[in-house]
């Protein structure tokens, strides 16, 4: 499933319940003059599982932008280290310079 699809569904889901949660409001204040306890009950519902899935799904992208900066960010300055160092650099701090007595045991 395309990542396209399931930002639709989530969206599509979270619009159809606000939508929802309006429409039994005001229908049941056109017909009773009355909002009663369960409709109240089901449009709190409806909307606060609506405002999680745009909380979440704005969290998660947020989250995986910045995960991907920072990965950018980290193989781009490893690439600039190991295309700044030279292949037979002699003053590497980690490279072993010769010593006098190895060259008498050799």
């Amino acid at each position: 499933m395309k990542q396209n699809t399931k930002d639709w569904i989530q969206y599509g889901s979270a619009i159809a319940l606000i939508l929802s949660g309006i429409a039994l409001v005001f229908l049941s204040f056109l017909l009773t003059l009355d909002v009663n306890a369960g409709v109240n009950t089901y449009a709190g519902v409806a909307f606060s599982c609506a405002l999680a899935i745009f909380g979440v799904s704005a969290y998660m992208v947020s989250q995986v932008a910045s995960f991907k900066t920072q990965m950018r960010n980290d193989f781009d300055d490893l690439r600039n280290e190991l295309t700044n160092q030279k292949p037979h650099d002699t003053d590497h701090p980690n490279q072993r310079q010769p010593h006098p007595g190895d060259i008498a045991k050799g």
